[in-house]
């Protein structure tokens, strides 16, 4: 109600362009349910390992799927993906190098349709720009895309371009080091910062990547806070 009378406020004060400026200044502070992730290119042999994460909270587990500097489907990948089934846990997956979107779809194997999304990483290194054909070639083969990438880097490879902001962003801000005490995952943190025609007022971004190389049960793993709604 009280949201309500201060538009209101607002309107009758400023008039109608009042009320987007406090729509955008406000929409980032809304707090997103969130659930907890983790990346990962790492060697994990223990179905333990995926059952200590889940109960630590960890609803979704993103896999590099072919081997590192190459197209080559990761040999780890299909097990890997089981073990997190198995626990309890959603599935996606992603390539560093974005065009081999289709063999890192297929490296999941029979585990293809579980997957929640395949991530095209667009980074500077090694420095490809997305296409709209890894785009559209990723939904002919039935898996959401998603595009991965942060602002400084989609700025370098892509410029200012707006092309892409109907593909999901899954944003990076990642800093290294430690959970602090009492982390709870949350999409809004830190602040999104408007770029490629995302983290607008009607364009959020999905997930953030917030921490790299965490240690959890003594593997090497990223974390991230994606949207809860936006997992199947």
């Amino acid at each position: 109600m009280l949201l309500a009378v201060v538009v209101v406020a607002l309107l009758l004060s400023a008039g109608a362009g009042a009320f987007y400026l406090f729509l955008k200044e406000t929409t980032h502070e809304v707090a997103i349910d969130s659930v907890a992730a983790i990346d990962s290119a790492n060697t994990i042999t223990d179905p333990n390992w995926f059952k200590k994460a889940h109960d630590d909270g960890y609803a979704l587990y993103v896999i590099h799927s072919t081997a590192w500097g190459t197209c080559a489907p990761w040999e780890h990948t299909q097990a890997q993906l089981k073990m997190a089934l198995d626990a309890g846990m959603k599935i996606a997956a992603y390539t560093r190098n974005p065009d081999c979107y289709k063999q890192g779809i297929e490296a999941a194997g029979p585990y293809k349709d579980d997957l929640q999304f395949f991530a095209l990483d667009i980074e500077t290194d090694p420095g490809i720009p997305v296409t709209r054909a890894m785009v559209d070639g990723v939904k002919a083969m039935g898996v959401r895309p998603v595009i991965y990438t942060g602002s400084g880097m989609w700025r370098q490879l892509q410029g200012e371009k707006e092309d892409f902001a109907d593909v999901p962003l899954w944003d990076t801000s990642a800093t290294y080091g430690a959970l602090p005490d009492g982390w709870e995952p949350d999409v809004g943190i830190p602040k999104a910062v408007a770029y490629g025609g995302w983290n607008t007022v009607d364009n959020l971004r999905v997930a953030v990547q917030q921490y790299f190389e965490y240690t959890l049960h003594g593997v090497k793993v990223d974390v991230n806070s994606f949207a809860r709604s936006f997992l199947k």
